[in-house]
Parts: structure tokens; sequence; C-alpha cells
């Protein structure tokens, strides 16, 4: 297999009109997010329903305004503030299924099966968007960069984290040479990793995708097995 093409072929003279409208399907997303969040704490009776969606929403709403406007490159406080969401939003999934579960061994909670069942499959779709939005905002630096072709704000030289079949191939037919994934690759990738626990032609090639995507396949499999173990004792 070869490596995906250089960014030296890119286009070093495109730009990208508003980074905004680069990030609208992250918005949809996190809406998404927040709305299953929402729905996961009330179902498992969270004390202060409302914290974990705010969080999550001001945080990745203020991600997405940080790139508001023309740039050549996003800059540091930018990517600071993206990688510092990344890194919240599974922290705060992971706190809705340790309430889940508990509330799977409480005696009180009963009389919620069907509702708790409801609220482990809202925890795996929340589980398949927060990830589907780290990736797609971790890889190769972000999507502004991807875009641009430039070298990340961080590092020096451009790899890609996600290697993807249009990536590899020479065949204009079968993509541009100028070819950069979008949103909805990332999602497919999320999937992908949520149902048969690995990506499906996509090539994990860095450390840290190979751990994303390990920790969302093992995050799948253990909310899965809970909504499994749940049904079986209704």
């Amino acid at each position: 297999m070869s490596l995906p093409k250089s960014s030296k072929t890119k286009n070093k003279g495109l730009k990208v009109s508003s980074y905004f409208r680069t990030r609208v399907a992250a918005l949809v997303m996190t809406l998404v997010v927040m709305a299953g969040q929402t729905w996961i704490a009330y179902t498992i009776q969270f004390n202060f329903v409302w914290i974990l969606p705010v969080i999550s929403g001001v945080m990745l709403t203020s991600s997405i305004l940080a790139y508001s406007g023309s740039h050549a490159k996003p800059s540091r406080s930018a990517r600071a503030l993206s990688i510092a969401v990344v890194v919240l939003l599974p922290l705060i999934n992971l706190i809705c299924m340790g309430w889940f579960v508990y509330d799977m061994l409480n005696p009180a909670t009963v009389t919620l099966s069907h509702q708790l069942l409801l609220a482990g499959f809202a925890l795996w779709v929340v589980n398949i968007g927060v990830f589907s939005l780290a990736y797609w905002e971790l890889d190769t630096g972000g999507p502004e960069i991807r875009a641009l072709g430039l070298p990340t704000v961080f590092r020096n030289k451009n790899y890609p984290d996600f290697v993807f079949p249009q990536q590899t191939s020479d065949d204009p037919q079968l993509a541009p040479e100028n070819w950069t994934p979008g949103f909805v690759d990332y999602l497919y990738v999320s999937i992908t990793t949520a149902t048969s626990f690995s990506p499906a032609a996509v090539i994990p090639y860095t450390h840290m995708a190979k751990i994303m995507a390990g920790a969302e396949a093992l995050v799948s499999l253990f909310i899965l097995g809970l909504i499994v173990t749940r049904a079986m004792s209704l």
C-alpha cells in the first residue's frame, strides 16, 4: 500500500472562505450529542440534568466559533480549545456510563427498565457522535489544515492519522487529486468502529488514531454488553 499523496501536491493558494462553514456538520452533531446527553441524564435521574449538555454545548460551540472568519491558519489557542473539547466529551460520556451502570445495579430503578434500555442506546449513539467529532478534529491537525494543505499547528510535518482509500488511489476516476476527508467520512469511521469494533476500509495510521479507534471499540462493546444484559434481565 502506498502512502497518501503528499500535501505538496495540494494547491497552496487554497483558501477556506469560512471556517464556520467548514464546521457546520460538526455543529449539527453537537446538537445531537447535547440532545442525547440530556435524555441520558434525565433517564438515569442525574440530579443536575442540565449540567452535562450545557458543558458540552458551550465547549463545542466555542470551539466552532473560534474558527469563524477567514484565516490562513488556525491559531494555537483555537487548536488548544478544540483538543480540550475532544478530551472533555469522552470524559462526560464516561460519567454518563457510570451513572447508567449504577442505575442498572440499583433495585429501586427496576421499574425503569425500558427507559434504561433507551438510555443505553442513546449512550451508544452519543458515543458514536463524540468519537466522530474527535476523529474529524484531530486527524492531520484539523479540517482547516487538511483543506489548506499546511503543516499542523503543533508539529512541522503533516502525517495523516487516518488513511482513507481515496488518499492512496492514483486513479482520477476514483478520487480527485486534492481529495480530503469530510465530517461524513469520519462519522462512517466511527459507526463502523462502534458496530464491527474495527474501522472498515480506513487504516488508523498513527499511535493516536489506533488508541482512539481501540478506545471507541472497547467502549462500544461495553455499552452494548450492558444493553444486552439489561434486556435479558427484563
